[in-house]
């Protein structure tokens, strides 16, 4: 059943300046009011930043920031607007360290637990039919976030999305790459190799995955940031384009390279 919203507000992202609707509800009340600092925070996710709001046990706003990397001791809910994007993820909450990270529309029935150390990541879900692969995926997915060390929030929710687009795949793998590399997207730029883009586009038709279309598609992100070049309206948009330039980079097209926040 759906948290009863008692209060909306409207928000101004200091970062990006989008104006943003942060539904309050009782079950935010209820854990700011057990929070030993009375507030909780309330996150919506931006591309490369998150804006989180802090809500009391009134539900009144007590500010807002931009995060982009997760604090010790910071407890996050990210606004329930998130789980639109997603198809199999109905809800989740990711703890590790002192924080932790949750998206729920209500209060969930039964939730799937997968654990990695003091890492942990139980997920609310539509169908349990592919329950078995989502727990190697997640513990990928754990495992990455704990050779991250303090994780980039916004990188976190790309990854929880990657998840939900690769569910149903059998495990890759190079599955705790790709989370690692999702998880610090907002620091890496994408870089191109003009001679070798070149040379590939003319025998990327012979290449069992790759095409000339995947070839130029890299060529048009050149220089941007990573968590730019793969955003997209779905989870499997921005796998499809994360699939492609990991590709590339793994036959020397394409380098990500790490650069300042």
């Amino acid at each position: 059943m759906a948290a009863r919203v008692v209060r909306v507000l409207k928000i101004k992202c200091p970062e990006c300046g989008r104006e943003t609707a942060i539904q309050v509800g009782e079950d935010t009340l209820v854990a700011a009011a057990a929070s030993p600092t009375g507030l909780v925070g309330v996150a919506d996710y931006h591309g490369d930043h998150v804006l989180v709001v802090y809500v009391d046990g009134e539900g009144r706003e007590r500010g807002a920031r931009a995060f982009r990397t997760l604090q010790r001791g910071e407890v996050l809910r990210v606004n329930p607007s998130f789980l639109s994007y997603t198809s199999l993820v109905a809800g989740f909450r990711a703890s590790s360290g002192g924080w932790s990270v949750e998206c729920f529309a209500g209060s969930p029935r039964a939730l799937l637990r997968v654990l990695r150390g003091e890492h942990a990541l139980d997920l609310e879900l539509r169908s349990f039919e592919h329950a078995a692969r989502v727990v190697e995926w997640g513990g990928a997915l754990l495992e990455a976030v704990g050779r991250a060390g303090q994780p980039d929030l916004g990188g976190l929710l790309l990854s929880i999305l990657l998840l939900d687009a690769y569910a149903a795949s059998p495990p890759s793998p190079l599955a705790v790459r790709m989370f690692g590399i999702a998880l610090k997207a907002r620091r890496l730029t994408v870089r191109v190799d003009p001679g070798a883009a070149e040379l590939l586009r003319e025998y990327a038709a012979r290449v069992p995955g790759l095409s000339p279309r995947l070839v130029d598609f890299a060529i048009g992100v050149n220089g941007w940031r990573l968590i730019d070049a793969i955003a997209g309206p779905d989870p499997l948009t921005i796998r499809e384009r994360l699939q492609a330039l990991l590709s590339l980079e793994r036959r020397g097209v394409v380098g990500l390279e790490e650069v300042g926040a």
